[in-house]
């Protein structure tokens, strides 16, 4: 068996590895299609994303009845903030799980072909809190929400434009302990192309937090974007 040098092992790598007590690593990316003149979420909606109002169960359904009986991972946080994942079945009953959010959804078996046929939407409460496009498998959304107990790290941001377009790009948090306030932590503007920006010096972010990234354009333009976090439990209990 070989020996693992940590001390020569990029951080980010031995994170994802399990080698680094408490640590954790997310890596979120989006898309938004037709992002227009006002801010939008860069996220699967093509809209301003909105929050659950309070906990409750998650359903799955889709625009196309083929998908039905497939099975979709959803993954968040629970009533209490912790995370959680659950899978649900496509035009099934609704899950167990009271989820406070939802960040992630992954499709896990497809009832026709390889992927899903239709748009896949995600509700709790009433409310759409993820989709999966027809034909990509998963969310593609730059949102996120810090789990209970712990603290994240801001260490990497990048953006694309579709078209040669002026975009503005905001990345904001709202945490619950600040008055639910939303607060711009990162701005960034371009013109077309690709932009990535990387931290010396990492930004904090604590537990409960909502982050998102937000774009608009001088015209109506696909925008993508991701972030990158390093998670430290700092509360073991």
């Amino acid at each position: 068996m070989s020996i693992i040098d940590i001390n020569n092992m990029p951080f980010g790598l031995g994170v994802q590895k399990g080698l680094v007590n408490n640590f954790s690593g997310v890596h979120k990316f989006g898309l938004n299609t037709a992002v227009g003149t006002s801010f939008e979420t860069i996220w699967d909606g093509n809209n301003t994303y909105t929050y659950p109002s309070s906990s409750g169960t998650a359903t799955a359904t889709s625009s196309d009845t083929d998908d039905n009986t497939g099975t979709v991972e959803i993954q968040g946080l629970d009533s209490n903030y912790d995370l959680a994942s659950e899978t649900l079945t496509i035009g099934g009953s609704a899950g167990s799980v009271n989820f406070i959010r939802v960040f992630r959804a992954i499709m896990k078996t497809a009832n026709t072909g390889n992927a899903n046929v239709g748009t896949i939407t995600i509700t709790v409460s009433s409310t759409t809190v993820a989709q999966i496009r027809a034909g990509y498998g998963q969310t593609l959304m730059c949102v996120y929400t810090v789990p209970r107990k712990y603290n994240a790290y801001l260490m990497q941001i990048d953006v694309g434009s579709s078209k040669d377009l002026e975009n503005e790009i905001r990345f904001i948090v709202k945490d619950i302990s600040n008055g639910n306030v939303w607060n711009t932590k990162a701005f960034i503007t371009t013109r077309g192309g690709f932009v990535e920006k990387n931290y010396v010096v990492p930004v904090t972010i604590p537990e409960k937090t909502d982050i998102e990234l937000i774009g608009k354009a001088s015209a109506t333009s696909a925008i993508s974007g991701g972030f990158e976090l390093i998670l430290e439990k700092v509360d073991q209990s």
